[in-house]
């Protein structure tokens, strides 16, 4: 079973894209995508994951939905993007879920985690590990701090949009 179309759900000020596939009465799983995807990124194991019976709801992130695209850098600071989770799961009546999130969608579940883990059934996170031994090992190891040095990039305005849009967006 694929991702049905997506539905607008609304969060305050905001309306995020959430892709939504399974059936109605089963567990639900969250799904946080990473950078630079969408909720999309999550077709293939979709079909699985519902055909086992599991309620698969899918949102394009802050910044991704185009409902939900504050201009101000602070509305992406983490732990509004947690809220966000949390929110739309109140909108969809979850009131607990399994969650799964992938790089930037993973340090998103792992804040939920720390700070909602009264509503998760259970955590899975891809490619970002716990928050805490991530940073230990910016702080100790140099081949982490090298692999982690893009990070920096997107942290300097204006610098990650002009290389991303650089020759015609490539």
């Amino acid at each position: 079973m694929a991702f049905s179309e997506t539905t607008a759900v609304a969060i305050g000020d905001l309306t995020f894209d959430v892709r939504i596939a399974g059936p109605d009465d089963g567990t639900p799983v969250v799904l946080l995508h990473g950078f630079p995807t969408t909720s999309l990124s999550w077709s293939s194991v979709v079909p699985a994951l519902a055909d086992a019976g599991l309620r698969v709801v899918a949102p394009d992130q802050r910044g991704y939905s185009p409902g939900a695209r504050p201009a101000e850098v602070a509305a992406y600071a983490t732990d509004r993007l947690a809220q966000d989770v949390v929110s739309l799961a109140d909108a969809l009546g979850l009131d607990r879920f399994h969650l799964v999130g992938h790089d930037w969608g993973a340090a998103v579940a792992w804040y939920v985690a720390a700070h909602h883990g009264h509503r998760l059934e259970t955590l899975t996170t891809f490619s970002v590990p716990h928050l805490a031994a991530y940073n230990a090992a910016l702080a100790h190891d140099a081949d982490a701090r090298e692999r982690g040095s893009y990070i920096r990039l997107f942290r300097q305005e204006g610098t990650a949009e002009d290389l991303l849009l650089a020759d015609d967006a490539r």
